[in-house]
């Protein structure tokens, strides 16, 4: 059995996306994957269960039998230093580790923020490579500047008995291809830091779904369910207009757009629905009448209600991150598509 412990430079670098394509990839070839993410930061509160929503993800799309609140040691801070020491924390790792290596061929254990965060609480994912004798791979987010080559610097140089376990850098997300490689892979070339691979940003990972809006804001969904995964949101529009002062609006007139606006706005509701809009927000906790919900099936918009403000709505849609889960199929075979043609899996040691 081989782990990996994967450790980014920043939040949101796409750990979770390299998982997934990696373990894509095993599947295809017939190996068992396991995963954990000791320390979840991407907290979902539900039925009274607290899990890591990466944690869901994984096992919803891999078919783990590991309940995702179990993938974690803890959430927060305060509540893991009330509760135990550096041997307690250990302990709970290793424990943690054996239950999801158990059977398998591969184990990815997902870092949290950065190369620091939860230094304190002992469960930094350096430190968890340590318990779980892990080897280290680096992804980082590929902004065109040197912030990530310091970032990389500095755990090469920084951190005791790095090197014996790094195994190298995946660059994430590349806007220009040609100015990395022309650029920056030599400077990491020069310093003896592996580059196992550059993906290029694609936008079809970055393009939301109306299934993330209910998902993440925990909206009600009051009609087009089944197109909650289907339809593509890449523009958001504000309705806090009249219909005929809003179809003059550049936005309103694009395909595939979010608008949110309060469910009492039946004119503007009615427009929105025959402009292309890809999913309607509502907000108020207001639910339009019956034969708006039936035009709203009929051309396969889904409406979403939230017991917000059209303001405080928006405010919460402007937070939302693109995460994968299993219904998104196109993007999940797309990470795959990604790792084969533009990262070295020879790391991998795939028997």
């Amino acid at each position: 059995m081989k782990s990996f412990v994967f450790v980014s430079n920043q939040n949101n670098a796409g750990k979770t996306t390299v998982i997934i394509g990696l373990s894509r990839l095993l599947s295809g070839k017939g190996k068992k994957i396991g995963y954990m993410k000791p320390f979840g930061e991407r907290v979902v509160y539900k039925k009274k269960r607290l899990w890591d929503y990466d944690s869901a993800a994984m096992t919803r799309i891999f078919g783990l039998k590991d309940n995702p609140e179990d993938l974690s040691i803890g959430f927060d801070h305060s509540k893991l230093l009330y509760m135990y020491d550096k041997s307690g924390v250990e302990e709970k790792v290793k424990e943690c580790f054996g239950r999801v290596s158990e059977g398998k061929d591969y184990v990815f254990i997902e870092g949290s923020k950065n190369p620091r965060y939860g230094c304190s609480v002992y469960l930094d994912p350096l430190s968890v490579a340590e318990y779980t004798n892990s080897k280290i791979v680096f992804v980082a987010s590929g902004t065109d500047d040197f912030e990530i080559i310091d970032d990389i610097y500095h755990m090469k140089e920084s951190v005791k008995g790095f090197d014996e376990r790094f195994v190298g850098v995946i660059i994430n997300r590349v806007k220009s291809m040609e100015n990395w490689k022309d650029v920056y892979l030599p400077l990491l070339e020069k310093k003896g830091v592996k580059v196992l691979g550059i993906i290029p940003r694609v936008k079809e990972l970055e393009i939301a779904t109306p299934q993330i809006i209910a998902e993440q804001l925990f909206a009600k969904v009051i009609s087009g369910e089944e197109w909650l995964s289907k339809n593509k949101i890449e523009d958001v529009f504000i309705g806090a207009m009249s219909a005929s002062a809003a179809v003059k609006s550049p936005i309103f007139n694009k395909e595939n757009k979010l608008i949110i606006t309060s469910g009492d706005r039946t004119d503007l509701i009615v427009a929105s629905i025959e402009h292309g809009t890809s999913c309607i927000l509502l907000t108020n906790n207001i639910i339009p009448p019956p034969n708006i919900i039936e035009k709203a099936n009929k051309h396969q918009v889904p409406l979403l209600l939230v017991p917000w403000d059209t303001y405080t709505a928006a405010k919460h849609v402007e937070n939302i991150r693109i995460l994968l889960n299993e219904k998104d199929l196109e993007k999940i075979e797309l990470t795959e598509k990604l790792i084969k043609e533009n990262v070295d899996v020879s790391f991998l040691e795939v028997e």
